[in-house]
């Protein structure tokens, strides 16, 4: 349980990361290439000291998508966070684990057990709720807002299929590369967006500005590590506690604990419908693990 406790921690510590650089107006996308160039150097050590490196088939495949959806993903969450605050951002995010269900039930046939079928659809209502209102930060909906938030979950959703796939048709002993090849990939596709970076925030840092400061340089590297080391928490947990008692543990403390950072350190207020979301998205995601 302590390992699973370190896990919560760090990836809590990773999403309040990302609120810091969205509210200090930092190069938040700047900050995101800074993240992931750190988490694939540390997770490159990782793996290296874990007897790596070697690669299989599923490694590089489910690797790349995995890496490729790690720093996509980041558009998506800086508009959600403009607009709805860190809480609802990653109970978007938790809640992209309806692709894969939905992808398992229609392409694989699978049939899911009554109580899962009810966690999908409270998640599937929550969406709406969280992401429609303009609720804790009031800023500005971007044109981009509703097809990035679409994109973010589809793409997100893949990555967490990818990771199955990758669980499914290889060994545990090449998480560590598996996590490692993710990060590699997951760098030249942040500098991509990083160079698009204008079309997205609005009022964008000089980046001479940037790099003489600081505040973004050390964030990014905050979250790196957070990145990595949650994950590394995450595979040690799931060798001694089993997938249905750590994720809905680790799914609720998350959601809870950085909706409760926003509201009081960032004073984020949500209305009646956002918490109804919030209500469902959490009992959803609870039930769905059942």
């Amino acid at each position: 349980m302590p390992l699973l406790a370190f896990h919560i921690v760090f990836n809590v510590g990773f999403a309040l990361s990302t609120r810091v650089a969205q509210f200090r107006r930092y190069d938040y996308f700047l900050v995101a290439a800074v993240n992931y160039s750190l988490a694939a150097v540390v997770a490159s050590l990782w793996a290296l000291l874990r007897g790596g490196w070697g690669f299989d088939a599923p490694t590089l495949i489910f690797g790349a998508v995995q890496g490729f959806q790690y720093a996509a993903t980041m558009i998506g969450v800086y508009l959600l966070l403009v607009r709805s605050g860190v809480g609802v951002t990653f109970i978007v995010l938790r809640l992209t684990v309806v692709v894969p269900t939905l992808s398992a039930i229609v392409f694989f046939g699978e049939r899911p057990s009554a109580a899962a079928i009810g966690g999908l659809l409270l998640m599937l209502i929550s969406i709406p709720l969280l992401v429609g209102p303009r609720s804790a930060v009031r800023g500005p909906r971007s044109r981009w807002y509703w097809p990035s938030v679409a994109l973010m979950m589809i793409v997100t959703g893949a990555g967490l299929t990818a990771s199955k796939a990758f669980n499914e048709l290889s060994t545990p002993d090449r998480a560590p590369d598996f996590v490692m090849f993710s990060f590699l990939v997951s760098v030249p596709v942040a500098l991509a967006i990083f160079a698009m970076r204008r079309r997205f925030q609005a009022h964008t840092p000089p980046l001479r500005e940037s790099l003489a400061t600081p505040g973004p340089l050390a964030t990014g590297a905050v979250m790196g590590l957070c990145n990595v080391i949650q994950l590394a928490f995450l595979v040690a947990a799931l060798e001694v506690i089993p997938g249905t008692i750590a994720f809905p543990i680790q799914t609720s403390a998350s959601v809870l604990l950085t909706t409760a950072a926003g509201v009081i350190v960032w004073h984020e207020r949500h209305g009646p419908i956002v918490w109804a979301g919030v209500a469902a998205a959490l009992a959803g995601m609870v039930v769905i693990n059942f």
